[in-house]
């Protein structure tokens, strides 16, 4: 019995000791950062809905995180199809308050990023309250919404 003790002490020893040894040879000095890297931006959860039809699947997230107070933020935006590809389609973003009868005050640019991906740019939500968040998804001639609730602090 106590050989066997010795024996699983000493290999855990010598596991130990390889994993050690690893970590200083690929420079890991046992710190965790929790720091994202600069380059990579923060991304909030995605909020999906269908639209009004049923025929896409709409998806968006703010970069940076969170929908700041009064300050302009981007969006992605992911639309697929019913089959849930990437759809062929061009969209709008808005949104308005419906309590108070009016909308943003800027027109956000919509940058395509490849099939069924945009980049919303430049949207502000400038006071506090209930938005109904939209996204037309337009295919030729026909337009579909997909709209969403946000109540902002």
């Amino acid at each position: 019995m106590r050989s066997t003790v010795r024996s699983s002490f000493a290999n855990g020893t010598a596991l130990s000791l390889a994993v050690f040894s690893l970590a200083v040879l690929c420079g890991c000095d046992g710190r965790v950062s929790t720091t994202p890297p600069i380059d990579v931006p923060v991304l909030g959860p995605w909020e999906t809905a269908l639209s009004a039809d049923g025929t896409y699947s709409v998806a968006w997230r703010v970069v940076g995180g969170a929908i700041p107070k009064a300050d302009p933020f981007d969006v992605e935006v992911r639309i697929l199809d019913a089959g849930g590809n990437p759809a062929d389609v061009s969209c709008m973003m808005d949104a308005e308050m419906p309590e108070h009868g009016h909308g943003m005050n800027v027109v956000p640019v919509m940058e395509p990023r490849g099939r069924g991906e945009f980049l919303a740019k430049g949207l502000l939500l400038h006071m506090p309250g209930r938005w109904s968040i939209m996204v037309d998804v337009k295919n030729g001639a026909i337009t579909e919404r997909a709209q969403f609730l946000y109540l902002m602090p």
